[in-house]
């Protein structure tokens, strides 16, 4: 991880705040980083609120027209933020610095590759709305059991339509 200190991970979270952060600088660990700072002492549903928003206001920052352009995908974003979640409501009383530090090279990209097919997770479907795991999840995996719900939910809704 490139941040060194707590200052640092303030910045990231202060910067995608306001909207400065430059794109070229909003990245997987970043995400990670504004993660950790909504799920910590938030609940999940809060949490994901945060990062929903704050990602709308980071697009329209970097002047994204979102009328023509949709680079939000919304299974990702709920995925995300309820594996920081997880992870962040699970840590012993660390700083900031070491659990993100943890977060960061424990939780690459590649996780979601666990849960979902790449057809699945890259179609359209999961990139509007949230879309269920399609592969097999531990019933000990704490993720998976955090998706639970919102698994039962999705399907739920399904039924209806």
């Amino acid at each position: 991880m490139k941040y060194s200190n707590e200052d640092e991970l303030f910045s990231v979270l202060a910067r995608f705040e306001d909207g400065t952060i430059p794109r070229e600088d909003w990245g997987h660990p970043e995400h990670l980083i504004v993660a950790y700072f909504y799920s910590k002492g938030n609940s999940l549903e809060t949490a994901y609120s945060l990062m929903k928003k704050g990602i709308f206001g980071l697009l329209t920052a970097f002047g994204i027209d979102l009328s023509t352009e949709m680079p939000y995908h919304e299974t990702l974003t709920v995925f995300w933020i309820t594996a920081v979640h997880c992870f962040s409501t699970s840590r012993a009383a660390k700083d900031d610095l070491e659990n993100c530090r943890e977060l960061v090279e424990g939780h690459g990209k590649q996780l979601p590759s666990k849960y979902y097919s790449h057809e699945l997770l890259f179609s359209d479907k999961a990139r509007a709305q949230f879309v269920p795991p399609n592969l097999p999840v531990s019933e000990t995996d704490p993720v998976g059991k955090a998706l639970r719900p919102l698994m039962i939910r999705s399907r739920i809704s399904e039924k209806r339509e």
